[in-house]
């Protein structure tokens, strides 16, 4: 099989989150101060022009060597700090308030540690230039009769390209781990086909549910649940495709496709959902359960829109799975897959599979054999990641 870098890279980030938000983040302020070292290497080289001097560099020293020392040692301690804190404000308060509390106590928060960080780089600054710009000369005096500019250039660019990465980071939530380069690159701008793995998953007794808690505490249940989903996401390397109402569409691409991951994680869900019992049964009465269909098979994605834009997955694939999902009320289980994804259960000991038979779904010709499926025991529970 030929290799795919796009999978394998959408993979990794899927396996480490914080490991990728730190690598990620060194790399991008490793980037963002070797800009500003060389605008301001350009701008002391036209101010020297303009007087009518050179640059005093201690010739003794490799070409570039202390700046890039420089430019390194402050991406790993920027990309590093701002990468667990970022980390640790979505993990621990992000989720529970609201976007605009979220803006003011992150901002207060970066710009304390950004202030501190600043200084601690004024002061290594200091270092790396008494090292690679000869003692006494014009350009050290200027350095330090401009240190206290320095600290404010700093701190503001610091701050600007603090909002550039914030930027992108909720760009990148909007498409989803791994997918923001493709977007941005155009990758998907023409039709692509990909094998992937796709789950449909509903709430049970929506319409029930929707009636006795109306509509706004209907919509609290609807999002709470879809957190708690959303936390077992990352532990079976899945893709949220869509949120459409009280529905979610999760993918994995089949060349990372472990044959037990979209069923252990349905039945994840479940217990991550039984697991605050107390809460579901005092906000809203229940705990909120959900049935599934799951398919596999070719797909087209393909970015679409103008105005909005997204990635669309087209084809029998998807088709297939909605339609298990539907018939799950129809033979009374909770999960229901085609015959593709039982052959490719790994350890078929760890769920009773029964078959339904052939059955013809909506909008498709040909008959499909369709499997209800059930979990053994919890004693399986959580190995099948």
């Amino acid at each position: 099989m030929k290799q795919n870098y796009n999978i394998d890279f959408i993979y990794l980030i899927h396996s480490n989150p914080l490991l990728s938000k730190i690598l990620k983040y060194i790399v991008f302020w490793i980037a963002s101060y070797s800009l500003l070292m060389f605008i301001a290497h350009q701008n002391l080289l036209a101010m020297y022009s303009v007087i009518g001097q050179k640059l005093e560099i201690n010739q003794e020293l490799p070409v570039g060597d202390p700046p890039v020392k420089f430019t390194v040692l402050i991406g790993v301690i920027f990309g590093t700090s701002l990468a667990l804190l970022d980390h640790l404000l979505t993990k621990i308060y992000h989720r529970n308030h609201s976007l605009g509390l979220n803006i003011l106590a992150g901002g207060f928060i970066y710009f304390c540690l950004l202030a501190g960080l600043v200084i601690a780089i004024r002061s290594a600054s200091e270092v790396f230039s008494n090292y690679f710009i000869e003692k006494n000369s014009l350009s050290a005096i200027i350095l330090e009769e401009s240190g206290e500019r320095i600290e404010y250039i700093l701190l503001i660019y610091t701050f600007l390209m603090t909002l550039v990465i914030s930027f992108f980071n909720q760009i990148a939530s909007k498409f989803g781990p791994g997918y923001l380069w493709y977007m941005i690159l155009g990758t998907f701008r023409f039709p692509r086909e990909q094998e992937r793995v796709f789950m449909f998953l509903d709430l049970n007794s929506s319409t029930r549910l929707a009636e006795e808690l109306g509509h706004l505490k209907y919509s609290s249940l609807i999002q709470h649940s879809f957190l708690d989903i959303n936390r077992i996401v990352r532990e079976y390397h899945a893709e949220i495709y869509q949120y459409v109402g009280d529905e979610i569409v999760i993918s994995w691409p089949l060349q990372k496709f472990q044959g037990n991951s979209p069923i252990g994680f349905l039945f994840s869900v479940q217990d991550q959902l039984n697991s605050r019992e107390d809460f579901y049964y005092k906000q809203f009465g229940e705990v909120p359960t959900f049935k599934a269909g799951i398919h596999m098979g070719m797909v087209t994605v393909i970015e679409v829109g103008d105005v909005k834009r997204e990635l669309a997955y087209h084809g029998d694939t998807l088709n297939v799975a909605s339609r298990l999902e539907n018939l799950c009320k129809s033979y009374d289980s909770s999960l229901l897959i085609s015959g593709e994804v039982k052959n490719s259960i790994q350890d078929q000991n760890r769920y009773h599979t029964t078959s339904l038979g052939q059955k013809n779904l909506e909008g498709r010709e040909s008959p499909i054999e369709v499997f209800s499926v059930r979990r053994h025991t919890n004693k399986y529970k959580n190995l099948d990641k």
